[in-house]
């Protein structure tokens, strides 16, 4: 009896344990964060899904991620605030300062402290001023009460009590409702386009706008320890009813109440004001001196037997439970109980067609487990092991064995008893087995992927040297096989399909698992991520560029991010649920009712920093040549999982990259001129991006201006004209030089040539003479010459041939 209370006491821990984990809870405060303090006042979303708090110190935006605070910085003026009221949905939202004084505006994701009297938004916001104050001190005393205040559907279409009497004005015309004694200011909300008043948590009363007064049930009874808590710019009404907080909803004229949480944090905080998303399931809970509380339910929950963490085969054990390869049984709940399985090996189980019988892998055998007794039904010898079991089309369970050769066969079981077997030698060592059509069979194997054609026993080689482990079919004609850490491959139609690219999210899944309403979930060794179907399938049949994968962390209700691979059965959909095992618990995704948190759908660029000078900007960035360092915030809503931010940026036409977690993009150079910023952020659950452009121009230093180059061009004009016309005044004068040079030269040749006219006169005279002397001298030797010549020749002929004086 004792033992029986001990076990008793441990699963009523584990289930409370279990309801206590089903939440996600964390805390923001100023200790931790960037908060500017730790009093919240009121938290209100705006149109573009940012968070803004008031504070005592300050007024602060809030990302998901990110604290940006803003400041009344005026002189003597304390940083306090009150209610942020106005008209979310309008994106006209305001708060005061100083007790109602000073009028601030909240619009565009932007803030201002409007302190000039004179304008218009002062003399608007104004009036609202002691209203808000009373709100929050929620003073009732008659005199307070007699007041004015405003409900706001929009900016020019509201509800308004002056004096206890109800008004109702729209487009700057109003009109008269009811006379409303005896009401509290501070218990009226809008839901919609309708006013309410919150006469007790049980009962809410409608006010139409004929006057007539509506009673309304809201299925709640109170408890003592009750609160209710009024978000007019979001028209919410939330109700606190001890531990459990309801939602107040208007829909199809009727009242419903929505219990959006049960957590004893929220019952033991001193809560000032809250907000319910409903886009993501998250609750909001502003305190009075420990900051806020982001509350969210999970829909996935890890669930452990009381001795065990770690669990590998699944399958299904009847309509709503599983049971696992050890034997524990579990169901949407958590852990039911445990049947002796006698096997030690948990990486094989398969249901047969009585139930409850199921086929268990053993090192050296396969073992029936069948009417709460289990018995060896094959038993292969100590020199052959079974690495893996399969069921496929029909009644034959496939088997893959190594021995002294690799096969794989089948076995036939009815009546408990085996009455066919047939095995072929493969010479391959495979992991798993997967039926394709009737004939053919996919096989995963340590040193490749294979096809084996069981009517012609051929084995086709469809990928060589990688080792494959497993593979998982959802009855359609696509077939996921896992590798060990090389990527998810598929099979289609004979066609293999590799990793479209490298990607470190697919490098090691265990399991895909289609959850029938368009969504593929996989298990890997890096954690649980969800995939639109359609967008994972393009992916890989037509090699799209992208795809989203939400990925999914502790946060949203897992134990670990390591999921267990490598049996026969690796995670399967079941009763509405997708089930996988980990290394800490078996963890259930209630697929139905998933809503998992992304980003906002949008992100801005409007918002910069130069040299650490924060300003905003519209389209355009005008920078100084010289600018130093600036800073470009991408601003946008995240309130999970941060690592499913898919947004990249480029610079002109550079290499994209992705953000940082910063979500700032850091520039210190850039050449002058016309520059372009792309930012690209993938949708969620797609493959499309959304792009976005900011212009950047750098101004150019004054040496890079056009003016400066003309104005260079035409000193260097003028340098050179200047030179020129030197020039040419030095030539012209050495021209004058020059010339004076040649007319002396001139003239004292022409008195050379006058002295040689001269003298050559005188020579021809000179040679005339001489000419005359010679004549003269030869006329006196050529007469001897010839008297000469012509006695000889008188002597020659006179004389004998012979003859002495001849000779």
């Amino acid at each position: 009896m004792k033992y029986l209370c001990v076990l008793f006491l441990v699963l009523v821990f584990v289930r409370i344990s279990a309801q206590q984990d089903n939440y996600f809870e964390k805390w923001y405060n100023a200790d931790e964060c960037k908060l500017p303090q730790n009093t919240i006042k009121s938290i209100v979303k705006d149109k573009y899904g940012f968070i803004w708090l008031s504070t005592d110190n300050g007024i602060a935006r809030f990302d998901g991620k990110n604290f940006l605070t803003y400041d009344v910085n005026l002189p003597s003026v304390e940083n306090r605030t009150l209610l942020i009221e106005g008209s979310a949905d309008d994106d006209w939202l305001f708060t005061f300062y100083n007790s109602g004084d000073i009028p601030a505006l909240i619009s565009r994701r932007g803030f201002s402290v409007i302190s000039d009297t004179n304008s218009s938004s002062f003399k608007q916001l104004k009036p609202h001023g002691a209203e808000s104050l009373w709100k929050i001190l929620k003073e009732t005393s008659e005199k307070i009460k007699k007041g004015k205040y405003y409900f706001f559907i929009t900016k020019k279409e509201f509800y308004y009590i002056d004096n206890y009497r109800l008004f109702y004005q729209k487009d700057g015309k109003s009109r008269f409702i009811r006379d409303l004694n005896g009401y509290t200011y501070f218990r009226f909300f809008i839901l919609g386009d309708q006013l309410f008043y919150m006469r007790k948590p049980s009962l809410i009363e409608k006010i139409e706008k004929t006057g007539e007064i509506k009673e309304c049930q809201t299925g709640i009874t109170e408890k003592e320890d009750f609160e209710f808590f009024i978000n007019t710019a979001n028209k919410q009404l939330l109700i606190r009813n001890d531990n459990k907080v309801y939602v107040i909803e208007h829909k199809n004229n009727t009242i419903l109440s929505t219990e959006i949480c049960d957590s004893k944090t929220v019952k033991n905080v001193a809560i000032t004001c809250m907000y319910y998303d409903h886009s993501t399931r998250t609750l909001i809970l502003g305190t009075v001196s420990q900051g806020f509380l982001v509350v969210r339910e999970n829909f996935i929950n890890a669930y452990n037997t009381p001795d065990k963490t770690i669990f590998h085969a699944i399958t299904p054990y009847n309509n709503k439970e599983v049971i696992t390869g050890d034997g524990d049984i579990f169901n949407c709940n958590g852990y039911v109980k445990t049947f002796p399985f006698p096997n030690k090996d948990p990486y094989g189980i398969l249901p047969l067609k009585n139930k409850p019988e199921f086929l268990l892998k053993s090192e050296h055998s396969l073992i029936l487990y069948a009417q709460g007794q289990a018995k060896t039904i094959r038993n292969f010898g100590k020199n052959t092991v079974v690495r893996g079991i399969s069921s496929t089309i029909g009644n034959k369970i496939w088997v893959s064995l190594a021995s002294d050769k690799d096969l794989i066969g089948y076995i036939i079981i009815e009546n408990q008893k085996i009455i066919k077997e047939k095995f072929y030698a493969i010479n391959v060592p495979v992991r798993g087995i997967t039926q394709v059509n009737n004939d053919e069979l996919l096989l995963a194997a340590h040193n490749g992927l294979y096809l084996f054609n069981e009517k012609k026993s051929t084995r086709k080689t469809l990928i060589k040297n990688i080792t494959f482990r497993s593979i998982n079919n959802n009855g359609d004609h696509f077939f996921w096989i896992q590798t060990y850490g090389k990527g998810l491959y598929l099979y289609k139609d004979g066609k293999i399909y590799e990793p479209p690219q490298k990607n470190s999210v697919l490098s090691a899944v265990h399991s895909v698992i289609d959850d029938g309403i368009g969504y593929y979930w996989l298990s890997s060794n890096k954690g649980l991520f969800q995939v639109k179907k359609e967008n994972f399938l393009n992916y890989y049949l037509h090699g799209n560029t992208a795809v989203y994968i939400h990925k999914y962390s502790r946060t949203d209700g897992l134990l670990t991010l390591e999921f267990n691979g490598g049996a026969n059965i690796n995670g399967l959909m079941h009763n509405g649920s997708i089930i996988f095992p980990s290394m800490n618990g078996m963890v259930y995704i209630n697929a139905r009712n998933a809503f998992p948190v992304t980003p906002g759908k949008d992100y801005y660029l409007d918002r910069i920093a130069i040299n650490e000078k924060e300003k905003n900007i519209s389209g355009i960035l005008n920078l100084e040549n010289n600018f130093g360092y600036v800073k470009i915030f991408v601003d946008y809503t995240n309130f999970g999982n941060q690592g499913n931010d898919y947004i990249e940026y480029r610079i002109d036409d550079n290499k994209w990259q992705p953000l940082s977690d910063s979500r700032v993009i850091s520039i210190n150079s850039l050449t002058n001129g016309n520059h372009e910023i792309h930012v690209r952020k993938l949708k969620d659950f797609s493959s499309d991006y959304n792009y976005k452009t900011l212009h950047v121009f750098v101004k150019p230093a004054f040496w890079e201006t056009v003016l400066f180059r003309l104005s260079a061009i035409v000193l260097l004009l003028l340098i050179f004209y200047s030179f020129y016309k030197i020039r040419l005044k030095q030539i012209e004068k050495e021209s004058l030089i020059l010339n004076t040079k040649i007319d002396e030269r001139t003239r004292e040749l022409k008195e050379t040539i006058g002295s040689l006219s001269k003298t050559r006169e005188e020579l021809y005279a000179q040679l005339y003479r001489q000419k005359k002397l010679v004549a003269a001298i030869s006329h006196d030797i050529k007469s001897p010459l010839k008297f000469i010549n012509m006695s000889t020749e008188i002597l020659m002929d006179n004389t004998d041939d012979d003859c002495y004086e001849k000779k």
